[in-house]
Formats: structure tokens, C-alpha cells, sequence
């Protein structure tokens, strides 16, 4: 079995500096860590883990709790975390809260227990007080969401500008009948995503022609299309709060024989990979899921292990067009 002199030799380097580029604290040359990680890879050197972790008092090791884990939105967010700490010499262990939020409570806990350094939360049902509170027990860190106390703990996205441009695309294409489907309005990104239709709205001199709250699932985006289609006074188009409402919605209009966008425009919210591939396709708003997960993870990086990352803090939304409005 190889050891850390026999790679610092190997590599032309004192140990200290095997110890740098193995940790990713301090800053090394790229020059120097090619040649170290060089001589890991001829030698098969393996760090003993456990060394490492009693001398830190760090189990090296990060939880990542998604909502779900087989949904097109939080895989890319899941992928993103985990490639980044994997790259800074990370575990990730990964757990589901399944759709609910005693799963993500459970997932939190599971993760805890197993002495994880700091979570990464991509849920959808913890409150911020709540995630408030596990912060205090554990390092947590999020994109796209706050928490009180989390401040230089999350990477910010601007929702209230996302919702402006999507309703303001539609005003531009002539629609005065424009509705919205907003997520759970408790949610700050929800909220922040309908103060922005209004404010589209507003600007423009346009009543908000009406107003149904989803849950961010296909089915509340059938539900609600299928109550929009029932009224006698339709709107000529919507807003949906994310690409998979949308979807659902699609759908229904599919079933009930209307045209999209010629009946009804439609358009969403996030830009998931799919969006494109639906017929129609999904004209949205994107939100770089994976570019912020990844930046979520460099934070913590920085935060937790005194890393060096450069980091956007701030993504902003960019409008795609597509077919559907």
C-alpha cells in the first residue's frame, strides 16, 4: 500500500502540499496539483479517511435532501450538488423526502444522524422557519429558497423578474384575458413569480383575469386548466409557475380538442430539459437549475471547509421562446 511520502516524493512536493491539493483548502498551483494528482494515480495512493476526519473533526461527507428524486426538476439540481462536491473530494450521500414533507423531515434526520458536516436542501414542503431550525442543528445551505438566519447561505434567483417577463411576453403578443397559475403561495418563490405577473399587469393598465394556486404537480396543472376551460369568460392565455403545471396543461387542451397557442397560449416557469420536446413545445422562463445547485455547492465549500470557489451568488431569468404562447 502506497503512502503520502511515497506521493510527495513521486510528485517532486512536501506532504504538506498532498495534504492541500487531497483536502482542496488552500489554494495549489495547477501545475503542481497535475503532478500530485499524477502520482495519486501511478501509486493508487488511497488517504486514510478515517485519519483525516479524526484529525479535522470532519466527517468530509455532505447530505443532500431532494423532495423527490425522479422528477425532471430535481434531478438536474441533485446532479449539480453532487458533481461539485464530488470535484472538492466530497461525499454526498443523497436522500429522498418522497414527495411529502414527513419524508423530508425524516431525510433531514437520517442525514443528521450520520454526522453529515452540512446539508444541502432542494425541498419543496419545509417551511423557512423550519429550515431555520435545522440550520441550527446543522449547516444548511439552498438555491432558490431563504431562511431566517441564512444569510451567505443560498444562492438567490430573481422569481419576481421571471414572472414579470412571462406575463409581460404575453402582453407583448396582444393578450388583455390573462391568467395565471401560481404554486403554493407560501412559498417565496411562488409569491415572488406572482407579484411579478401583477406587476406586468399593472404597468400595463390589465386586470389580472383570474387567479388559481397549484402545487407545482401535473396534476394541479390539469385541475386547474380544466376549471380554467369550464369558464364561461376565458382568458386567451396563462402563466403557469413551472413547466410542469404547464404540461399538464397541454395535456387537458389536448384532451378538450383547443388549440395551443391558437386558442390559448400557455407558458411557463424553469425551463426543464423537456420543455422543448412536448408538442407544443413549452415557450418559459429559464431557471439555470444546475449552474445554481453547483454554485450552492462551491458556497458550501467556501463556508464549511474554507475552499476558495469563485461563486455567483445571483442568477437571473432569461425568456425562451417556443410554440406554446
Amino acid at each position: 500500500m502506497s503512502t503520502i511520502t511515497q506521493v510527495a516524493t513521486l510528485a517532486g512536493v512536501s506532504k504538506a502540499t498532498v495534504s492541500r491539493v487531497l483536502s482542496g483548502v488552500t489554494p495549489v498551483k495547477e501545475e503542481t496539483r497535475s503532478r500530485v494528482l499524477a502520482a495519486i494515480e501511478t501509486l493508487s495512493y488511497s488517504p486514510n479517511q478515517a485519519a483525516r476526519s479524526l484529525a479535522s473533526n470532519k466527517t468530509y461527507t455532505i447530505g443532500l435532501v431532494a423532495s423527490r428524486i425522479d422528477t425532471a426538476y430535481y434531478g438536474p439540481a441533485a446532479s449539480g450538488v453532487e458533481r461539485a462536491l464530488r470535484g472538492g473530494d466530497r461525499h454526498v450521500i443523497i436522500a429522498s423526502g418522497n414527495g411529502s414533507l414527513e419524508g423530508e423531515r425524516e431525510a433531514v434526520d437520517f442525514l443528521i444522524k450520520r454526522q453529515v458536516d452540512a446539508l444541502v436542501l432542494v425541498t419543496n414542503f419545509l417551511s423557512e422557519e423550519e429550515v431555520a431550525g435545522i440550520n441550527e442543528r446543522c449547516p444548511v445551505f439552498v438555491l432558490n429558497q431563504q431562511f431566517p438566519g441564512g444569510e451567505g447561505h443560498s444562492i438567490a434567483f430573481d422569481n419576481f423578474a421571471g414572472g414579470e417577463m412571462a406575463t409581460q411576453y404575453l402582453i407583448d403578443k396582444g393578450h388583455q384575458k390573462i391568467a395565471t397559475v401560481t404554486g403554493p403561495l407560501w412559498k417565496h418563490d411562488a409569491y415572488q413569480r406572482y407579484l411579478g405577473c401583477q406587476k406586468a399587469l399593472q404597468n400595463a393598465n390589465l386586470p389580472l383575469h383570474c387567479q388559481y394556486e397549484g402545487n407545482f404537480s401535473a396534476h394541479s396543472g390539469m385541475a386547474q386548466m380544466e376549471a380554467i376551460l369550464a369558464l364561461k369568460d376565458r382568458p386567451t392565455a396563462v402563466f403557469f409557475a413551472n413547466d410542469i403545471m404547464a404540461m399538464g396543461a397541454l395535456h387537458v387542451c389536448a384532451q378538450q380538442g383547443i388549440k395551443v397557442p391558437d386558442d390559448m397560449a400557455i407558458i411557463g416557469f424553469d425551463d426543464l430539459d423537456m420543455s422543448k420536446y412536448y408538442a407544443p413545445s413549452i415557450t418559459t422562463i429559464k431557471l439555470p437549475l444546475y449552474d445554481m445547485a453547483e454554485a450552492a455547492a462551491y458556497l458550501l465549500l467556501n463556508t464549511i471547509y474554507a475552499t476558495k470557489h469563485p461563486i455567483k451568488h445571483r442568477f437571473s431569468p432569461e425568456l425562451v421562446v417556443r410554440q406554446s404562447a
